[in-house]
């Protein structure tokens, strides 16, 4: 699951990592995994508190599904996320329990202008996040979720 925090201001929120292995920087989105016996939205806010600090997350929105494989410190991953928008006040991000991995990789944060983000030279995660936020943030969100799978 992948969490779309934008604030007032429509900015979001992005972690930047490095990988250990290859040494390759870049951004993405809050999120992980859904553990046995938690609800999605209950997993959204244990990652939010995990991983930004965030202890009070609103209700999000279903906008994305997306699935691929990355390859991420020596490993070949095959995800299927599903993504939600949430709303939030702008805060400093100040994670409260990164995994040991986390800890090691996780190098800040940035919220980050749509724009920006569109532009940037950067490696970002997934491909064309500015163009598929503009987009949502056009659009409205949808009745269904749409596949933004490259």
């Amino acid at each position: 699951m992948k969490l779309l925090l934008l604030d007032e201001q429509d900015r979001l929120l992005l972690i930047r990592s490095r990988d250990r292995e290859s040494g390759q920087e870049c951004w993405y989105p809050v999120g992980g995994g859904i553990e046995p016996g938690e609800t999605a939205h209950q997993a959204a806010s244990r990652e939010a508190a995990e991983e930004a600090g965030l202890s009070e997350l609103p209700p999000g929105a279903p906008v994305w599904t997306r699935s691929h494989t990355y390859r991420y410190d020596g490993r070949e991953v095959d995800v299927h996320e599903e993504w939600l928008l949430h709303r939030v006040k702008n805060f400093d991000p100040a994670p409260t329990a990164l995994s040991d991995h986390e800890s090691t990789t996780i190098q800040g944060f940035h919220w980050w202008k749509v724009d920006d983000l569109s532009t940037t030279t950067d490696p970002v995660f997934p491909p064309r996040l500015g163009q598929h936020v503009s987009a949502l943030l056009e659009n409205g969100v949808p009745a269904t979720p749409i596949d933004i799978t490259d």
